[in-house]
């Protein structure tokens, strides 16, 4: 299927294996791969699909080197990075992809410190911090970045 841009194929239990054949479908630009069993060697092969633009990875067990290699990937704007267990120094790796307009976030683990490395984010208009105990001082941090439009 070398026409498809736009892969959704979550919940399939594909797991490292299924991405690396994932990884070989160049012309795709937006992937939804969540709830896949999907650890760092998978986030790996991920990483090195250059051409993503938008990236759903929630749900799997990327953990803070998965979100290493994801926060390489420069040419994401677009990332769902939720249920990961990717904790604050993931939050520090993500808050590095200055390129990013879109972030759900939600239930890593980050709390108040994350914020602090999300709330950095000046070019974001959409994000979803849920679930993150950042408490008021987290809020508040997120709410002094003007730029954000949506936040659910």
């Amino acid at each position: 299927m070398k026409q498809l841009t736009s892969l959704n194929i979550n919940y399939n239990n594909i797991g490292d294996e299924g991405v690396k054949l994932i990884s070989e479908m160049k012309q795709l630009t937006s992937l939804n791969i969540n709830y896949n069993n999907i650890g760092v060697e998978g986030a790996k092969y991920i990483s090195e699909m250059k051409q993503l633009t938008s990236l759903d990875i929630s749900d799997n067990n990327i953990g803070v080197e998965g979100v290493k290699l994801i926060s390489e990937m420069k040419q994401l704007t677009s990332l769902n990075i939720r249920i990961n267990e990717i904790g604050v120094e993931g939050a520090k790796y993500i808050s590095e992809m200055k390129q990013l307009t879109s972030l759900d976030i939600n239930c890593n683990n980050i709390g108040v410190e994350g914020a602090k490395y999300i709330s950095e984010m000046k070019q974001l208009t959409s994000l979803d911090i849920s679930d993150n105990n950042i408490g008021v001082e987290g809020v508040r941090l997120i709410s002094d970045n003007d730029n954000i439009l949506s936040s659910t």
